[in-house]
């Protein structure tokens, strides 16, 4: 009898808030509309957010973007300012990893502290509020009615998915942070299930991430994966964001894949440690003959985004000349073939200073840099 009353008190304690709202349903999906006093719904909901440290792929891998202060604040302080004209309307969309409890008479939804809901969009808008109750005292907005859609998803990739899909086409989100989600989403996809538009995103971003993490890289820990910021000058080591890196990576795994991938891979996998391989000797070539260009990122533009889009080109230029010779794709043999740029291996050609490289700042300079450096190989 005594175990049954704590048993009791603690599913009694687990409960922290109720709304109000309606249940329907999307395509079979369970959805709740309803409204709730910005407090509770601040106080049961969390955000799972994205860490650079983990794999793409890792189950344990969040989603989310750091919050950026300066949003918060802006939001906060506008819901301060407006005082009694504020209007706030945009629902919050949350995601329920476990069934929600919802009483149908009473129109209502409870949600307990342990099965918190995941905030899938809507994190700037929870945390400014949060911002001017708790950091300005602006306690009368703890019962500002926020409007809030939970779906009910069967898994985490579920919720991810739609993540990337609202934040991915109808807002706009950074590049990298959706490609490294679409990664996650299809981990134990086979790649026939896979759309053809996606598969290049998947392998690029892992290899961009694996570059960034593997200690024998010439990129280790020099990509600003989502959650990073590079650094600023002469603070560290992060010298591009993953964004640049990816993009500027496509044209190599378009050509891969249209001559060599499907003969030599069996799955995505496989594609990514291909890709990884020739990405990274292509790169620790280019240390090998300009080695002081890679002294200090602060200096060169050859890591920045003038190299990496220009020489990226210029990789799938000689990828195509050393697969009609039948040469290895290894570090030695793209020496060879590097050695032959007087421009390339000319360490000024690459520093800010000079005005030469450097002064490519855009994608029709980028492709007018490619043109410089290919020229020996036509």
């Amino acid at each position: 009898m005594e175990q049954s009353v704590k048993e009791a008190v603690a599913v009694k304690e687990a409960v922290v808030a109720k709304f109000d709202a309606i249940r329907t349903e999307q395509s079979g999906t369970v959805l709740y509309v309803g409204v709730a006093p910005a407090h509770d719904l601040i106080k049961v909901t969390t955000v799972d957010r994205y860490d650079p440290k983990l794999s793409p792929t890792d189950r344990k891998q969040g989603y989310q973007r750091p919050p950026e202060r300066s949003r918060i604040t802006k939001i906060g302080s506008f819901l301060i300012n407006e005082d009694g004209q504020r209007l706030f309307p945009t629902s919050v969309l949350l995601a329920a990893r476990e069934p929600v409890e919802y009483d149908r008479k009473q129109g209502t939804v409870t949600l307990t502290s342990d099965a918190p809901i995941q905030v899938v969009d809507g994190q700037h808008r929870l945390a400014g509020l949060q911002y001017a109750i708790e950091e300005k005292g602006a306690t009368d907005l703890e019962y500002f009615n926020v409007p809030f859609v939970i779906v009910e998803t069967p898994d985490k990739l579920v919720e991810m998915t739609q993540f990337r899909v609202v934040n991915g086409t109808a807002k706009s989100v950074r590049t990298d942070l959706v490609n490294m989600i679409l990664t996650a989403t299809y981990a134990d996809s086979k790649r026939s299930e896979i759309p053809k538009k996606d598969q290049w995103r998947i392998v690029v971003s892992n290899v961009v991430d694996r570059l960034s993490k593997d200690s024998k890289s010439p990129w280790f820990e020099g990509i600003a994966l989502p959650g990073e910021t590079t650094s600023g000058r002469g603070t560290g080591t992060k010298i591009v964001r993953a964004t640049s890196f990816i993009t500027s990576l496509r044209p190599v795994y378009t050509w891969l894949k249209e001559f060599v991938l499907d003969q030599h891979c069996r799955n995505l996998d496989d594609e990514i440690a291909y890709v990884y391989d020739i990405v990274a000797n292509y790169w620790r070539a280019l240390k090998d003959v300009v080695p002081d260009a890679f002294e200090s990122a602060d200096d060169y533009v050859i890591q920045k985004t003038p190299g990496l889009f220009s020489l990226h080109k210029l990789l799938k230029h000689l990828l195509g000349d050393m697969h009609r010779g039948r040469r290895e794709f290894n570090s030695e043999t793209f020496a060879a073939f590097l050695k032959e740029s007087p421009e390339i291996t000319d360490a000024s050609f690459w520093h800010v200073k000079e005005q030469r490289a450097s002064v490519y700042g855009s994608m029709k300079g980028f492709e007018d840099l490619y043109e410089i450096l290919s020229e020996p190989y036509r």
